[in-house]
């Protein structure tokens, strides 16, 4: 039985009205620059950085950042925060979820310009939060879900995945053997999965309730949801 439903955060609650700030980071830099920005991506995700300087400052040396460049890839962080916005079902789904299950957060994320989790109430609404740069997994790594069950004390099975990733969320949360709602708000063709997989697809927030009171009165997402 579904007692917990786990949220992905970028794209599945919130999103930027400017777009993924590291496709602009990475717009920024060089040819020179570029072999370095998977490694920088995952650093500042699955390290912690007191804030956007301070990792900019630990990769100054390596990138060989001009001072223009590093004023403009704090000013992306910095916008990135002012930019983001909840989807309009956010918060009245995450407060009808609440009321039938334990919610969290499980997001790959940096430790810093968070603030808009105030500002939108998502940390009101979900004061369980599990950030890569805090676990130091990021999904789809198995030490990401495991953290999960750990603290909340549960076991696979108990647990429901919600995220927009197919990677990340929905083949990562399988693996570890939780139920997977998979939001596909795009309409995007959907991968051939095991039909056995315990995972359902939704087009927007506003589905995730009534989905879980299905699953918990018995119902099973490959043959009776999908």
């Amino acid at each position: 039985m579904v007692r917990a439903v786990v949220f992905d955060l970028w794209n599945t609650l919130v999103h930027s009205r400017g777009g993924d700030p590291f496709r602009h980071l990475h717009a920024l830099m060089n040819e020179a620059q570029r072999p370095f920005f998977p490694q920088f991506k995952r650093d500042a995700m699955d390290q912690p950085h007191a804030d956007a300087h301070t990792l900019l400052e630990r990769w100054r040396p390596c990138l060989e950042l001009t001072e223009d460049q590093f004023q403009a890839m704090a000013e992306v962080f910095r916008k990135a925060v002012e930019d983001t916005e909840c989807f309009p079902e956010t918060c009245e789904a995450l407060k009808a979820t609440r009321a039938i299950a334990r919610i969290a957060l499980l997001s790959n994320t940096q430790s810093f310009d968070l603030g808009f989790l105030e500002r939108l109430e998502i940390t009101e609404l979900i004061p369980t939060r599990f950030l890569s740069a805090e676990t130091g997994f990021l999904k789809p790594q198995r030490g990401a879900f495991e953290a999960v069950q750990k603290k909340m004390n549960l076991f696979p099975g108990q647990l429901a995945m919600v995220g927009d990733s197919w990677n990340d969320d929905v083949q990562g949360a399988l693996k570890a053997g939780w139920t997977v709602l998979w939001l596909n708000r795009e309409g995007r063709p959907r991968p051939d999965l095991d039909p056995e997989a315990e995972f359902v697809e939704i087009s927007d927030l506003s589905q995730v309730p009534p989905v879980i009171e299905q699953l918990q009165a018995g119902a099973r997402c490959s043959t009776c949801l999908g």
